[in-house]
Order: C-alpha cells, then structure tokens, then sequence
C-alpha cells in the first residue's frame, strides 16, 4: 500500500484529504507544520507529499526547498495543496518562482483549496503508477 504524507495546520483540511485518500486505499501519515513534516517524512518514508503553502513557523515553500535538498527525500513526488491559488492565481509556475532555486524542479501537482477530487485521485494514479514503473 502506497504511504502519503499530508502536512496542512487546518484539521479540517487533513481529516477531508486523509478520508479521501482512506477511501482509495491509500496510507496516511500527518503534520500539522513544516517541520513536523519533515519529521514525519523521515519516519514514515512516503512515496508522495500534500503540502499547504501557508502555515505558521516556516511556509510550505520553505519546506519543499527543505525536503527536496534532503538526500533521502528529493526524489519523493511533492504536490501542493492551497487555498492561495483562488485569492493569488498562484500555480506551479509562481511556486517555482517562489522557491528561488533554479536547482529545484517544480513540485509534481498544485491543487486549490477546494479540491476536486477527480483530479485528485487521477493525479495519483498517474504519479504512483509512473513511479512503480521506474
């Protein structure tokens, strides 16, 4: 079963995303920061990361930066999920300018705050299934 690390600080948001996930037999693990997210991706090892964009402490910007110069966690697929995008148009391209780092790939799927979980669930099967074929 495929692990999928959430890291959102709205409980709401994590308890929406996990029971949709839940239900398409996927496994969860949760933080509710950046840097219990990246506690937590050490010990769970997911094979993909929900990230929110704006959380207290340190942004979801900061941690995809973070994670992706990790040596065990740069290849693991990061999307990024945020209610940003419908008050900013933020999308992958403006993340990818946010993170300031040429070096940095952009994540592998944005979604808004509300999501739609047709393409939700057809992101994830595209990603994990590409992944298992590597």
């Amino acid at each position: 079963m495929k692990k999928i690390l959430i890291i959102d600080d709205e409980p709401d948001v994590v308890l929406y995303l996990k029971t949709i996930l839940e239900d398409h037999n996927y496994e969860t693990c949760v933080a509710y920061d950046a840097d219990a997210g990246m506690n937590m991706a050490l010990e769970c090892k997911p094979d993909l990361i929900f990230v929110d964009i704006v959380m207290p402490k340190k942004s979801g910007v900061s941690f995809y930066k973070e994670i992706k110069g990790h040596a065990s966690l740069k290849d693991v697929p990061v999307a990024v999920i945020s209610g940003v995008g419908n008050a900013y148009g933020l999308k992958k391209s403006a993340f990818t300018d946010m993170v300031q780092d040429a070096h940095v790939e952009a994540p592998q799927g944005f979604f808004e705050k509300p999501l739609d979980v047709a393409a939700l669930t057809a992101f994830l099967d595209e990603v994990l299934n590409k992944k298992r074929e590597v």
